[in-house]
């Protein structure tokens, strides 16, 4: 019911009708506005006129005798004309002069209005001027007086016209087009595929001619409509035809591709575990050859190296000036290179053995992880104390895991020498912080520092055998990658590199139990 009044009201509004007549009416408005305006005008150049013309009869009644008495001196018969002249109505300031300053005035000079001059003659001659102000009503409400009955008439006769015209376009060519938009929302709202029925006017004019050609246009429409359902049926039946198959074979080829998927992700899991194994392979391999073939010579330099030194002292013990000469200056020297450079090759070369993870045996007995890391930093403290450097632990007392001592103490020993040789290079002060907790069967440590942190390629990189940033310092790069090795081969865990804004942050994650530890491997072979 709501919605009814509104849709008449909205109708009104955009009615041909109410819009012509509003049109027509500010038309005749401006018509009659501005034929009101020129009759107007009119009437108050006939006021100004009229109001100048009474003026001048009125001066030329006292005009020859105010000459006649400027030209005998007469000042007091002409005081006596200016007052008679100023007591006329209308007239309010009078000033006769000659043209030897000679006058007379009455009345008040007026400012606001103007104040004619008048020149005076006797006999043709010049003899001076008369100044009259002369204001009887103003001109404008005069004008408007005798103007508005005209422009009242004008309007109203607008008015009728304006009321004939929309009442002739209502008749012949809205109230037709109201009929035809009526019967068209009928069907509409009621769903009705009938053509409108239009009955056109014997004169067929153009608006006869619009309902015909709209009426042939409905015809037009409802046959492409019908056509069209027709269509869409047909398409809707071979539609759902068609899902079915596409949802037959989807389904197939989804269960294809889960498989196929599932086979990639164990190829690409049993390709990674044997690239890993490949190269820990030739790790181990390498590190055997350089065994073999360094450690034998390198032994039998430093038994040379030791034989030689004696004698050296045997020959210094017999000829004790020789020790006072530069050849025994530059001899010592020697010795002492070779001696140190020895001490360095035996060094490289435990560091080398030490990558395997394999001889890491003690993994069966339970450690409480918060006591080997205090022992372990126990064990540190000679290398922090000359440091100003705080390692900060945040363990339970009473986490477990079954693991060896050696391989967390290995991981631990080599991540904070890493912060104090790298992340801390060259600063006074610095913050490690250890985190371990518990997350269902894992062991979840953390390790961050507040140090310089790592650039993009030794976060690539890191974790390669031999690589270093401190070559010329005497790195081995082999440290991070035992750390590797300890956790991903030895404890089957994984180590990350999370995003930190100071510093570095590894994430180390490891099954707490050696079973976990042992599934977890046989599900990476099978």
């Amino acid at each position: 019911m709501s919605q009814e009044p509104q849709k008449i009201s909205t109708s009104g509004r955009r009615s041909i009708v109410c819009r012509m007549f509003l049109y027509i009416c500010l038309t005749l408005t401006l018509v009659g506005s501005i034929a009101g305006t020129l009759l107007y005008s009119i009437q108050f150049e006939r006021e100004i006129e009229r109001e100048h013309q009474e003026m001048m009869r009125i001066t030329n009644t006292f005009k020859p005798a105010i000459a006649h008495a400027l030209w005998q001196y007469d000042k007091q018969q002409l005081r006596l004309l200016v007052a008679g002249l100023q007591g006329d109505p209308g007239v309010s300031y009078v000033r006769a002069v000659d043209t030897e300053n000679f006058s007379a005035e009455a009345g008040t000079r007026p400012y606001h209005s103007h104040v004619t001059r008048i020149p005076i003659y006797y006999d043709e001659l010049l003899v001076g001027d008369l100044s009259v102000a002369y204001f009887n009503g103003s001109p404008w409400l005069k004008a408007l007086e005798n103007a508005s009955p005209y422009i009242g008439s004008i309007f109203l006769l607008l008015l009728v016209l304006a009321g004939a015209l929309v009442l002739v376009l209502h008749q012949i060519v809205t109230r037709r087009i109201t009929k035809l938009a009526r019967a068209v929302n009928s069907r509409i709202e009621h769903g009705i595929l009938t053509p409108v029925d239009i009955s056109p006017s014997r004169s067929m004019d153009d608006v006869d001619q619009l309902m015909v050609a709209f009426r042939e246009l409905n015809e037009q429409l409802i046959k492409e409509l019908e056509r069209n359902k027709l269509a869409q049926h047909q398409l809707s039946k071979a539609n759902t035809e068609l899902e079915d198959r596409v949802e037959e074979r989807t389904e197939h080829l989804s269960e294809t591709i889960a498989q196929l998927n599932q086979t990639v992700d164990e190829l690409n899991t049993t390709q990674s575990q044997l690239i890993e194994a490949e190269k820990q392979s030739a790790l181990g391999g390498m590190i055997a050859g350089i065994g073999h073939e360094i450690e034998t010579p390198l032994g039998l330099c430093l038994t040379m190296e030791s034989c030689l030194r004696n004698d050296v002292q045997a020959v210094i013990s017999e000829y004790p000036e020789l020790a006072k000469t530069e050849e025994w200056s530059r001899v010592s020297e020697s010795l002492e290179l070779l001696r140190e450079n020895l001490r360095r090759a035996t060094s490289l070369m435990k560091s080398f053995k030490s990558v395997s993870a394999g001889h890491i045996n003690d993994d069966n007995d339970w450690i409480y992880i918060h006591k080997t890391i205090s022992d372990l930093l126990r064990s540190l403290s000679p290398m922090l104390r000359n440091h100003p450097y705080e390692i900060r632990v945040n363990c339970p007392a009473d986490i477990c895991i079954q693991a060896s001592p050696t391989a967390i103490t290995q991981i631990l020993t080599n991540l904070i020498t890493n912060s104090l040789k790298h992340g801390f290079s060259g600063r006074a002060e610095g913050l490690v912080v250890i985190t371990i907790k518990e997350d269902s069967d894992n062991l979840i440590m953390d390790y961050q520092d507040d140090g310089i942190g790592l650039s993009r390629e030794a976060a690539k990189r890191i974790f390669e055998p031999m690589f270093t940033t401190c070559r010329s310092d005497g790195g081995t790069g082999l440290g991070m990658h035992l750390v590797y090795n300890i956790i991903k081969q030895r404890m089957k865990g994984d180590i990350n590199i999370e995003p930190s804004d100071t510093g570095v942050h590894f994430r180390m994650v490891m099954p707490i139990s050696k079973a976990k530890r042992r599934d977890k491997g046989r599900q990476a072979i099978y």
